[in-house]
């Protein structure tokens, strides 16, 4: 909503009138504000969207008490694995959830070992991201399989080129005598 939006429902007969514009411009601001707390309300009814005060609701709601250091993202992933209907665990849909958290990583198994590896790259995980991975993996897999996260180290790509520059450079001194004659010295 735009902060002068009564601006556009006046009708034509009050063009002009200066109480009329001011009266609309204070309530458009009011209104703005409003409107902005009834978007975010709306916002918070969405786990994926929701802020640290609509999270608490949804962790009341499933009977999870976040731990004291938790950041928004780690709750919101705690509190998605809790009320996500229960789905057949399949490869397909490990990645999907692996998704749908934001832990950019790819799951790989192989059910006749029972062991399944999660790859990431270093550049898109951090701590909290890969405590969220086993988090995951803890709830999801089952007890008999066993997990692997590797990260993969970020690669550097070599140039074999050399690039020089040569700049010359001059420096210039003046030193001019004062003339003392002009100023009045006194021994």
């Amino acid at each position: 909503m735009d902060k002068d939006e009564l601006l556009k429902y006046m009708p034509d007969y009050y063009n002009g009138v200066y109480e009329m514009e001011e009266l609309l411009k204070a309530q458009s601001k009011g209104l703005y504000q409003f409107d902005e707390k009834i978007n975010r309300t709306l916002l918070n009814e969405f786990i994926i969207q929701a802020d640290e005060k609509g999270i608490s609701v949804f962790e009341d709601q499933a009977g999870i008490k976040p731990d004291s250091g938790a950041n928004l993202e780690t709750r919101r992933n705690n509190v998605l694995l809790r009320l996500l209907p229960p789905k057949p665990l399949t490869t397909r849909y490990l990645n999907h959830l692996l998704e749908i958290m934001n832990l950019k990583s790819k799951a790989k198994v192989d059910y006749a070992k029972h062991f399944a590896v999660v790859e990431a790259e270093s550049t898109d995980v951090s701590i909290d991201k890969v405590n969220s991975m086993k988090y995951v993996l803890n709830i999801a897999l089952p007890a008999t399989m066993i997990y692997d996260i590797k990260i993969n180290l970020a690669q550097a790509a070599i140039q074999r080129e050399l690039y020089l520059g040569i700049a010359n450079t001059a420096d210039s001194y003046i030193s001019i005598q004062a003339n003392t004659a002009q100023i009045d010295f006194q021994k």
